[in-house]
């Protein structure tokens, strides 16, 4: 109930920990075990093992970390641990983008589902944090793998906050896992169909797999393969769009038939999503190398359900802009993983001027913003 009656997630977390600690054991008893030729929720448990093998290989980095004539191999374990485990943001998009939409679509009180993607946001911050420190401390350690009062840019290793900031990650992971397995996947798998059991699965195969080896990754890719065939009878698991099937594209500039509208959004390198007026999901591009993903599952999805908690404010004020009149664009750029990520978002209006839904528009522009002198056509 409390989770219901939106109550602030900070707020509800601590709470919310301490009563699963007090059912911890009756919890464990209703651990989720995947019924025979059951995949999606099976190939997430099995992530779920991957992933405990590399917290538990991390372990003797910070120890190594702790223990001043090994400080630097600890470091690099760290690094090498948290490389390792981005993979984590596969099983994440699988549940925020797949798992998530259908249980939305389905049951008003859904906000459940938003608390656990909060803790999914609580697990990235510890990774970017630890990954801050490790680079800091990196900068701080003499080639004799001893921190140094003098080198870099002076002081030493700070190991007290990177041991706080690890431990609060693997219990972050941890306290996610368990409430996976015994109390998310039991609920949903009981309200899940075989059939849609089966849709989900094909939809998060195209994700990729976390944390799993190669012999691993080749069965479910088989087992997606025969899902997936045309007579498997899979279909997506989004709610069915409303109206006609589109019959192509004709105004006064030209015509684009169906077949190549299709083979131009999934051309072109820029990442597109149309929500309507009712700031529901209706369509988005299914460009070859996408940067936030995206699932047929969102179609119908409440734009506010598909961004994590921190930034809800943001999106809804934008769009509350582009409504009354007030803006027609927005823009937003960001570093991510290296790269340079530029994100515009654009009212559509009709002819009369009224309001027709937003674009986003998300484009890696890391190449562009590269390029010097001049190449011309005629060269």
């Amino acid at each position: 109930a409390a989770v219901a009656d939106d109550i602030d997630f900070e707020l509800l977390k601590p709470g919310v920990s301490r009563l699963i600690n007090l059912m911890h054991a009756s919890l464990v008893r209703h651990r989720y075990v995947p019924a025979p030729g059951e995949l999606f929720f099976s190939s997430l448990m099995a992530e779920n093992q991957g992933l405990l093998k590399v917290l538990g290989q991390g372990k003797a980095a910070t120890k190594s970390l702790n223990d001043p004539d090994t400080a630097a191999s600890g470091l690099a374990g760290l690094s090498t641990l948290i490389a390792r485990l981005e993979a984590v943001e596969i099983h994440f998009h699988k549940k925020e983008n797949v798992l998530f939409p259908w249980f939305e679509a389905r049951y008003p009180q859904f906000r459940c589902v938003r608390l656990m993607w909060d803790i999914h946001d609580d697990a990235r911050k510890g990774l970017r944090s630890l990954a801050s420190l490790i680079e800091t401390a990196r900068a701080v350690v003499t080639g004799s793998g001893k921190p140094s009062d003098s080198a870099g840019s002076g002081g030493s290793i700070d190991t007290k906050s990177i041991n706080a900031v690890v431990g609060k990650l693997y219990f972050d992971l941890n306290t996610n896992l368990f409430r996976e397995e015994c109390a998310l996947f039991p609920v949903m798998a009981s309200m899940i169909s075989g059939p849609e059991g089966q849709s989900l699965f094909a939809e998060a195969h195209e994700y990729g797999y976390a944390f799993l080896d190669e012999e691993e990754m080749a069965g479910y890719s088989a087992k997606a393969k025969v899902v997936t065939e045309p007579d498997s009878g899979i279909h997506a698991t989004g709610p069915a769009t409303t109206g006609p099937a589109t019959a192509g594209f004709s105004e006064r500039t030209g015509s684009l038939p169906p077949e190549i509208l299709g083979a131009l959004f999934s051309t072109i390198h820029l990442d597109m999503t149309w929500v309507d007026a009712d700031d529901k999901v209706r369509w988005f591009s299914d460009s070859p190398k996408r940067i936030f993903p995206r699932s047929p599952a969102i179609v119908g999805r409440d734009v506010r359900n598909c961004h994590p908690g921190a930034s809800v404010g943001r999106v809804v004020a934008i769009l509350e802009d582009f409504k009354a009149g007030k803006k027609d664009r927005e823009a937003f750029w960001l570093t991510m993983k290296g790269r340079f990520i530029h994100i515009e978002y654009f009212a559509l209006r009709g002819a009369d001027g009224s309001y027709l839904g937003t674009l986003e528009a998300s484009e890696d522009l890391t190449e562009k913003r590269s390029l010097t002198g001049e190449k011309r056509l005629a060269e």
